[in-house]
Order: structure tokens, then C-alpha cells, then sequence
């Protein structure tokens, strides 16, 4: 048409925005991916990838196993029991019944009992250094008691291809001077 249909604004911008900005910021989605590895207690060559942090079996080769910590201390040394008491981190595997008994456990659970034999300490979170039975070792800590050897074991090692945010409430992780589980 020659002639235009609407007449032309002229308004200037708005100094603030219309919108109000919240004060805080919102939660992260609770459906975000998350997968973490975790290694049979007896041998690093047998991995699990954990996607669920409420799991506390995993299934490997069509057996299902219990999931037990594995701690390591911030100078890297990875423990399964507290020397000083022979507490196990989550109780011993080879006990059924009683305060000693073993308590399978989640992945919050998991790096809470750690914490709880030593408030410096976290679950492992970087990859072996060594393969297959590797003794006393991170991240499974095979050999060091409390019957893991025959569970899978807990890692704060992110599987391939999964995001490394750190899980709630744990703090992130970090490798600094050779030490594998220094909270940032």
C-alpha cells in the first residue's frame, strides 16, 4: 500500500527493566545427569557406572552387589575403617546383625560415613593409578578390610561423558599437589 497502516512510535526505552529480579538464585534441576564409577572392591578392572545417587547395589555381569564407601584422607591414602576404634567406615561386610553389622549405602550416605571417621576426608575421587589387584590403593582400597573386597565401591568419579558438577552438600573436589580428595 502507499500509505502505511500503523502510525509510528516515538516511546523511549524504560530505565529499569519491567521485570523484577529474584534475590536469590534458583535450586539447580534435581534431573540434571548424574553418574558416578564405582569399582569392585576386589579388582579396578571391574567398574559400574551409578546413576542413581539412592542406589545402594549395583549389578555387574547379572550379579547384584552391595555399595560400600571408599574414603581417602586429604593426603590421598584411601581408608575402608578408623585405625584408632576398628570401626568399619559402614560397618563390616562379614557381620549380619549388631552395631558392627554392614549398612549398604547411597552416595550421600557414602560420603557422610567418611566424614565421619575423618572430617578431612571424602570419597576417592580420581582414577587408579594402578590396574586389575592393585592393593590398598585408591579409589577401591582393595585388601584393607571390612569385607568390601567383594562389593563395589563408591567413587566421586564422574563417569564418561557425564557432567563433573559436585554433588550437593559434599563441596567440590579437587587434585592439588598429588592430593586426590582435598575439599576445595
Amino acid at each position: 500500500t502507499a500509505t502505511p497502516t500503523e502510525t509510528p512510535t516515538t516511546a523511549m526505552p524504560t530505565e529499569t527493566p519491567t521485570e523484577a529480579l529474584t534475590e536469590t538464585p534458583t535450586e539447580t534441576p534435581t534431573d540434571s545427569p548424574w553418574c558416578r564409577v564405582a569399582y569392585r572392591g576386589n579388582n579396578l578392572g571391574q567398574t559400574v557406572d551409578v546413576t542413581n545417587r539412592g542406589a545402594t547395589t549395583a549389578v555387574y555381569g547379572g550379579t547384584t552387589y552391595d555399595l560400600a564407601p571408599g574414603c581417602c584422607k586429604a593426603d590421598g591414602t584411601c581408608f575402608r575403617w578408623n585405625p584408632t576404634s576398628a570401626d568399619c567406615v559402614a560397618g563390616n561386610r562379614g557381620i549380619s546383625s549388631g552395631p558392627n553389622a554392614f549398612v549398604p549405602t547411597d552416595f550421600t550416605q557414602a560420603d557422610a560415613a567418611c566424614k565421619a571417621k575423618d572430617p578431612d576426608s571424602a570419597l576417592c575421587s580420581t582414577e587408579p593409578l594402578a590396574t586389575g589387584r592393585a592393593k590398598r590403593q585408591p579409589p577401591n582400597c582393595r585388601n584393607s578390610g571390612c569385607s568390601y573386597d567383594s562389593a563395589f565401591i563408591w567413587t566421586d568419579i564422574p563417569c564418561a561423558g557425564y557432567p563433573t558438577e559436585a554433588p550437593t552438600g559434599t563441596g567440590e573436589r579437587r587434585l592439588a599437589a598429588g592430593n586426590p580428595c582435598l575439599p576445595l
